[in-house]
This record gives C-alpha cells, structure tokens and sequence, in this order.
C-alpha cells in the first residue's frame, strides 16, 4: 500500500491491505519460531533496513509488549479481505525497535504504525505479523511453545491485498489484489469459475515447496499444502486470479491449487503437469518412502515408545525401550503396574514418568515424592521423567502457564529425584526449553517435535537431547541417542524409613474426567490439522 492512501470498497467500508509498500518473506506459517501459527516474517529489500508500515486499515491498538516491539492490533469496525471475509480483524506487529503504541490510540488507515526492527529474540531486521478474523484478542502458548491467538489464524495472503506493493518473494501466496472498484470483493463466484472449467485429466507434480489446496474455488478455504516433489491427480484446468490452476474433484466439492504464479502459459512454473501415467522428465518419480531417512538415525542406539493408560493393550514386545507414565499430579496411572510387568516379562528396558499438574512449587515436589513413593520397590532402569507440557490447558486456565513456574517446577522435581539417586530429566518441546523452561544443561532433556507427524524419523536431535519423541503416529514413538548404561539409577536408601509423605491429591478426581476429555480434543485437533496440511 501507499502511505496516507485509503482504499475504500464500493459500499463504503475499507480493504485490509498489505501494510508494506516492499516486501521479501524471510520465515512462512508452521515452521521454526512460527510453529502452530500462520505468522509470517517479512524483510526490506536492502538487509537491516528498518522499513516502515502502516495501518492496514484504521486500528486500535488493544494491547503491547514493548519489550518485544509488539502490539495487538483490532480494525475499528469491519473491513473486506480477499477471501471474502467481512468483519472485524485483530493482527499482530513485532519486534520494532521504535516502539510507541498505547493501548486504546487509534491509527487511521494510511499512517505510519512502526517500522521493522529487532527487539526482543528476533534474528535479524523484519515485521513479525500474524492475524485472525475475528474480534478475539485472546493469546496463548500453544503445543509447541508458541505464543500466538487462540481464536483460529487466517493465513496472511487471505488477510489482506496487496495493491501498491512491491512483492520480491511471493512464495506461492495467493496475493490478491482489489481490482477495479466496482467490482464485488469475495472473488469470482461458483457459478464464474464452474463456466470457466476445462476439463483436462492429468497429474501435476510441485517443483516448489508449500503450494496450498483450497476448496470449491480459488479464494476458497486452504485444506492442505504440497510440498517439492508430492503430485496431485486432476480433472480439470483454471485459468484466473492472477493464476493457473488444477482442480480435481471429489463428490461434489472442487479443490483449487495453482500451478503457477502467473495467467500465463508457461511463466513461473510451480509444478510439472502431464498425463496421469507419466512423470515429467526434469522431474524424477519421487522414491517409494522408507520406514526412517538413514540420514536422520545415525546416532540412533535404540527405538522405542511411551505409553500410559490411554494405550491399552499395547504390545511392548519389540520395543528397544517403554517410558512408561507412572504418575500424573499425585494420581496413578491405571495401567502402570500392568505395563510395569509387560516390559519385565518381556525383557524391556523402562523407565517412567510424571505428567505435571503442579500449580505452585510445593506441589511439584510433591508430584516428586508421589512419583518415588510409586516406584520404590521397582527397578527402573531409564530414569525418572518430568512432563512439562500443557495439553488440556490445566496450567494456563489456573493462572500457571508461565516461564517461572515451568521452569521452578522442573528443577524442583529433578533436584529432589536427583538426590534421591535416580536418574532423571525433563520432556517438552524444543520450542518450550527456549521460552518457558529454561533449565539450560542442568538436566537431561526428552524431546518432543512431531513435523509432520507421518510416522517417520524427520530430525537428529544427538548432542540436544537423551531421548527424541519424533511422532503421535500411531502411537508416541521415540529414539534415544545414549547408551542405557548412562541412564541407570542407584537409588538411596536412608537408614531410617522415612514416613510416608501425606501428599494431597491434585487434580481432583472430579477434574480427571473433563481433563481427559480436553487432552482427547487437543490430540483429536492436532491430528485434524495435519490431515488438513498432508493429506
């Protein structure tokens, strides 16, 4: 856009527009730092320039975080974005170093809201952005240790047009602009684009990363995205909106995804198209998949998986090693013991772990205690576990969910089942030891990063971490990159008995229910989501 234009839709209501007037994309949505989020970093032309932006429409500020240049941003009243969308948007802008946004001041459409920059963690001079259509302001850390909206996230290339900027990295977007004034705003209508069809059955194969699939039209919802080398089969072909697609179809829906970056035959190719039976020459038959990359197991000493009450009847024969959840809070597991005899009748090595439900620092000692008390005639030869994860959202609706606790909790849990002679250390996400537990190299770490959750090894954490939960899918599998030798415990055994701590229950046990059933959704949702993003 171009500073102090307004851009007003024929009924009187403003576009949401792009907020640069030049942009290169330098991190897109659900990867590294954006994980779980459709937040997407933009760049200057010139490295280090700190650019300004502006009001992409006329905006209230809701709320800011100087520390991180950052402010929550909410349209006045409703405004029109390129998927159709009418109402009210509340975005995100980070990291601008000169920072003088006020809750409750109002910038109209046009002016200066900041300039790029690099305060708080950003690497390197850019606009951190995300947004949401809705009036929903709420924000949280997500699975991955992410703080981004709660209310669903609208990828940015349906958020606003992009009239009067300069795009340098389009990056498969499908950037919009408001055409001529009189025209409707939602995009070309089923009935437009059906008469427009023509049918062609092919298969088209990406040479580019991150093409999206929408569904019953080009502007339509986005259901998944192809990556370098995955190929869709196809009925149809679409020329308009700035490009050239392949429609398949299924039922009675339609599904959208672009082939190019131009309406033009041949310029900007994103994928090879050809019959059904054949595959492009300048692009080679991708290889059948393989159980695990070899490129990733090379430190790779055993594969195994954990479990708990949630896997019943599982199998452990097989398994190099079982985690196994002994406690969460101060409650059991209902299968431990039974799982506890499967992997000592079959020769498994195990270890166990706390799921935390602490919500102050006496009560993560006593997770630690119940936790020891459980298994004190059991040898457990991999260690005692800590959790520090929040999936049914325990931690963040009782006012917990912060750097301090996570981080307190944990060297409260370890340090107590340290001096007790056990070996032990802390799972979460890599993204949560950088923001919310920050232990550093003090205790032995598990990881759990899921990518694309297809069942497969897609990382090497060796040096990062003991013990690597790379996917859900079927079941929470794992590698572990230490001998077993380095995870055996000499449990200490005082002279005297000690009392058996009187430790309180927490949750409660008319909790347990409704929180299993969150945990139920939160994992239902995760694999929702990558259905949508994978196929």
């Amino acid at each position: 856009m171009k500073p102090n234009k307004t851009y007003v839709a024929p009924d009187g209501y403003e576009y949401f527009m792009c907020p640069m007037t030049t942009f290169k994309i330098t991190q897109t949505e659900n990867v590294g730092t954006h994980l779980g989020t459709k937040a997407v970093d933009f760049a200057s032309e010139t490295p280090g320039k700190r650019d300004a932006y502006y009001a992409p429409a006329t905006s209230k500020c809701i709320r800011t975080i100087p520390s991180h240049g950052e402010a929550t941003w909410q349209t006045v009243g409703p405004v029109h974005s390129p998927n159709g969308y009418f109402g009210v948007i509340t975005y995100e802008t980070v990291h601008d170093n000169s920072f003088n946004a006020k809750p409750g001041m109002i910038i109209k459409q046009g002016q200066q809201l900041g300039n790029m920059g690099d305060a708080g963690k950003a690497s390197g001079v850019h606009l951190h952005m995300e947004g949401t259509q809705s009036a929903n302001s709420n924000m949280a850390y997500n699975k991955y240790g992410v703080y981004t909206y709660t209310a669903p996230e609208t990828y940015l290339d349906d958020l606003f047009y992009v009239d009067d900027t300069n795009i340098l990295t389009p990056m498969q977007g499908n950037w919009r602009k408001t055409g001529n004034a009189s025209s409707s705003n939602t995009g070309p209508s089923s009935s437009d684009w059906k008469s427009k069809l023509i049918q062609e059955d092919g298969k088209a194969t990406f040479t580019v990363d991150d093409v999206r699939e929408r569904k019953n039209g080009p502007n339509g919802d986005v259901v998944r995205t192809f990556k370098t080398g995955d190929s869709v089969i196809y009925q149809y072909k679409y020329v308009g909106n700035g490009h050239r697609y392949v429609v398949r179809k299924d039922g009675n829906d339609y599904y959208f995804v672009a082939v190019s970056g131009s309406e033009e035959y041949g310029k900007d190719k994103w994928a090879n198209c050809g019959p059904v039976d054949q595959v492009s020459p300048d692009q080679p038959k991708p290889e059948e998949p393989k159980p695990e990359d070899p490129k990733y197991d090379a430190h790779v000493k055993s594969w195994g998986c954990d479990i708990s009450e949630h896997n019943p009847n599982f199998d452990v024969k097989g398994q190099g090693f079982v985690i196994i959840r002994a406690t969460y809070g101060t409650n059991m597991d209902k299968l431990f013991e039974q799982n506890v005899k499967k992997c000592q009748d079959a020769n498994v090595p195990f270890g166990v772990y706390c799921y935390s439900y602490a919500l102050d620092d006496s009560q993560a000692l006593e997770e630690a205690q119940y936790i020891l008390e459980a298994i004190k005639d059991i040898e457990v030869p991999l260690g005692v576990w800590y959790d520090m994860e929040d999936a049914d959202q325990y931690k963040e609706k009782n006012g917990a969910l912060n750097q301090r606790n996570c981080t307190k909790f944990c060297e409260i849990f370890c340090d107590y089942v340290k001096s007790k002679g056990y070996y032990t250390g802390i799972y979460s996400t890599p993204n949560w030891f950088n923001t919310l537990v920050l232990t550093g190299n003090k205790y032995n770490k598990w990881y759990a990063h899921w990518l694309t959750n297809n069942g497969t090894l897609q990382a090497d954490y060796y040096g990062k971490c003991v013990l690597y939960q790379y996917t859900a899918n079927p079941y929470d599998k794992n590698v572990c990159y230490v001998d077993f030798s380095e995870m055996k415990s000499s449990p200490i055994k005082d002279p005297v008995e000690e009392p058996k701590p009187d430790i309180p229950q927490f949750p409660d046990q008319g909790q347990i229910k409704d929180l299993i059933e969150e945990q139920k959704k939160f994992y239902q949702n995760w694999n929702m989501m990558f259905d949508k993003l994978f196929g």
